[in-house]
């Protein structure tokens, strides 16, 4: 297992539990969330199934501990409130029938430019920026008024 990871349950939307790797936790204002890692089954480039991790953060209702699992090396960060860099800003670019666009996302999602509450709020005013629905930043910035 990597070295900060841990072993959790996650529950998936039909109710099925499965085993992860906890990679990450973040505490933002609505509450914790956490970057989980599940294995899933994926083409390799000959077209054969093979092994693959795929990352999300899910809401804490999604996860939950194992018994006996180590978490004291798992990463931990507190999502700002006050204005400090709390999110980041990703360029995708143009592809043939889709335009480019810009995602903001809650710091520690994505890799990406930091910004402030201010220059977030500026961004997501400019076309084609949206907030990011995997870390539901829109839940962590204010609605203009």
């Amino acid at each position: 297992m990597p070295g900060n990871a841990a072993r959790v349950a996650v529950t998936l939307p039909d109710g099925q539990e499965l085993r992860a790797q906890l990679h990450e936790r973040r505490h933002a204002p609505d509450g914790w969330q956490y970057r989980v890692g599940i294995t899933i089954w994926a083409p390799d480039s000959n077209g054969r199934a093979e092994p693959a991790e795929h990352g999300v953060w899910l809401d804490a209702c999604h996860v939950r501990p194992l018994p006996g699992a180590d978490y004291s090396r798992i990463p931990t960060r507190t999502t700002p409130a006050d204005g400090r860099q709390a999110w980041t800003l990703q360029d995708l670019p143009h592809r043939p029938g889709h335009p480019g666009t810009r995602l903001i996302h809650i710091i520690g999602c994505h890799p990406g430019t930091p910004l402030t509450l201010d220059q977030a709020l500026h961004a997501l005013q400019q076309p084609r920026t949206v907030p990011c629905h995997t870390c539901k930043a829109a839940t962590s910035l204010p609605t203009p008024t």
